[in-house]
């Protein structure tokens, strides 16, 4: 170290000691700042579990909703039925458009992202099955969602709760 508070580096060249202390403050600090943003990411990865289970036990009502669309919860056919009558009037929806429609007819939550994934499953398998029936076609894919439209077939569903009789 010479007089002027300077330190002799490899090349000869001199670097002064308080720009030598400023960069190792430095790194100092971006080390804290790098630990600090770890455990506030930590911290909203719990934050987010504790929300999650806040709204389970909070709103049992919604929660039972949520998992309510299951084998037997729609009748039969009554899937095919709403998604026909939808294509009948706007010609082309994708198929998250189809199970939105086919929530707002039951009264269902739209805004809850797990209830209208599993809307959107059962709406893809009852679409597969009408496609063979020539009630549906597949237009397109479009961004990884299937685009359909109304089938060539016309068919006539009905359903009759009291027996008929001849008049």
């Amino acid at each position: 170290m010479d007089r002027a508070g300077e330190v002799r580096c490899n090349g000869g060249m001199a670097e002064p000691l308080i720009i030598q202390t400023l960069t190792q403050k430095r790194a100092e600090i971006l080390g804290q700042i790098k630990a600090y943003e770890t455990q506030i990411a930590h911290a909203k990865h719990d934050l987010a579990h504790v929300n999650a289970t806040i709204e389970l036990f909070a709103v049992p009502e919604r929660r039972r909703a949520r998992y309510i669309v299951s084998h037997g919860f729609f009748k039969k056919g009554e899937i095919a039925d709403i998604c026909v009558q939808h294509l009948g009037v706007d010609a082309e929806l994708t198929t998250r458009e189809l199970a939105e429609r086919v929530m707002i007819e039951r009264g269902l939550e739209v805004s809850d992202t797990a209830l209208r994934n599993s809307v959107v499953f059962k709406v893809v398998q009852a679409l597969r099955h009408a496609r063979h029936r020539r009630l549906v076609r597949l237009v397109e894919k479009r961004k990884g969602m299937c685009v359909w439209s109304a089938g060539d077939a016309v068919t006539l569903r009905v359903v009759a709760n009291t027996p008929s009789t001849p008049g």
